[in-house]
């Protein structure tokens, strides 16, 4: 079970899990790769300057959120150069590859629908087809309060940080990880109220189990 993701809304907890699992892989002797989505690749920090804002798109009306589909072609792309730059290789060394989020996200952000914008989650999901499939991933389910809580403290926010969005994209992500339970994707749900060590622990002992 080398290839591990970690998925949740923001604010959940996904980056402090990933990096707690990492960092005890390690230190038990295990050689892992910690990485995320977006990536640090080239069109990963293209897509992170577009969620806080600091690209953006010019309109008739001005400037705006790079809009949906554009963002679900460029996830997909990331995602691609992703598996084939890092994950693939770090897999074939015999690493371990602990991703912070994965096309799970892509699911429920880019097929979300909040009636101003429609974009067909088939067409999401047929962009991903190439993408190599997890060993296993830990779903961190966060209550939307639990999530603003914790985004509140940053000095930033990217586009999907609201309460609005959350509450929406909370539903979302119930129902594809259902999907994707129903398909046959191994997927842990975790409850993200519990401590971080507890959480910790959980995801410890199904990845060395």
């Amino acid at each position: 079970m080398k290839f591990v993701v970690i998925e949740g809304l923001d604010g959940a907890g996904t980056t402090t899990q990933s990096s707690k699992l990492a960092d005890r892989l390690r230190a038990s002797g295990e050689s892992a790769l910690l990485t995320r989505e977006p990536s640090d690749g080239p069109i990963g920090v293209l897509i992170r300057q577009m969620l806080s804002m600091r690209v953006v798109a010019r309109n008739a009306d001005g400037f705006s959120a790079i809009n949906r589909e554009s963002l679900a072609l460029l996830f997909a792309a990331d995602r691609l150069d992703h598996v084939e730059c890092e994950i693939k290789p770090a897999l074939a060394d015999n690493q371990y590859v602990i991703s912070d989020r994965y096309y799970h996200s892509s699911f429920v952000y880019q097929g979300d629908v909040d009636g101003s914008e429609h974009f067909d989650i088939q067409r999401v999901r047929a962009l991903n087809e190439r993408a190599l499939r997890p060993d296993i991933t830990f779903f961190v389910d966060a209550d939307v309060e639990l999530c603003l809580s914790r985004i509140e403290k940053r000095n930033q926010r990217d586009i999907y940080e609201s309460r609005e969005k959350l509450t929406r994209l909370h539903t979302r992500y119930a129902q594809v990880f259902g999907e994707l339970e129903s398909a046959g994707e191994p997927i842990i749900r975790l409850d993200a109220s519990a401590s971080i060590q507890d959480i910790h622990e959980t995801i410890w002992q199904h990845v060395n189990a």
